[in-house]
């Protein structure tokens, strides 16, 4: 008898070659948001749940087009609170609020280091947020950011940058700062 089993994932390429090589892979693109707000909605009925609409657009930022995170999302926050809310669903997703980077960021660019440097320090030490998940909700924010294009490019360039050394074991804190300065000077230019 011929064996078979299901190997889901979301990067084939981090599954090593031999077992790739006995597999058939299949591709699925992420769900529109619309499609994503139906499945919120199908859920928030069959369970009947309360949740306001910034949760739900904060539940369709975080899934981009995943159904498996939209019910591991609401699944966590129902368990948290009677009423889903959008602050409930970024604590259980632990994702910084594209709200507060974004403020964050326009403080830094308008020179106010300090007041940028303590909302940063607040998502990483009250919050409880890995620098990870603020560089890649900031990568997101700078194309938002009232710059030059030229500046959004190397803006970016060190994003990865900082992402990497974070990845390699350098200090948080240190390296988000750092990364803040940078959106200070080109603030400046």
């Amino acid at each position: 008898s011929v064996s078979r089993f299901i190997l889901i994932c979301n990067y084939s390429s981090k599954i090593i070659e031999p077992i790739q090589s006995r597999c058939a892979v299949f591709r699925f693109k992420a769900l529109e948001d619309k499609d994503v707000k139906k499945f919120i909605e199908r859920i928030v009925k069959g369970e009947n749940l309360k949740i306001d609409k910034g949760a739900i657009d904060a539940i369709i930022n975080i899934a981009e087009g995943d159904l498996r995170k939209v019910a591991n999302l609401l699944q966590a926050a129902a368990a948290l609170k009677a009423k889903i809310d959008e602050d409930v669903i970024y604590e259980v997703a632990s994702k910084a609020k594209p709200q507060e980077v974004y403020e964050m960021l326009n403080l830094a660019l308008k020179g106010k280091f300090e007041e940028a440097r303590n909302i940063l320090r607040n998502m990483l030490v009250k919050e409880g947020l890995a620098g990870s998940d603020i560089i890649s909700e900031i990568h997101k924010q700078i194309y938002k950011l009232p710059i030059s294009d030229q500046a959004k490019i190397e803006l970016v360039e060190r994003c990865g940058e900082t992402d990497f050394r974070i990845s390699e074991g350098a200090n948080e804190l240190i390296q988000l700062e750092a990364l803040l300065a940078q959106f200070l000077l080109y603030g400046k230019k």
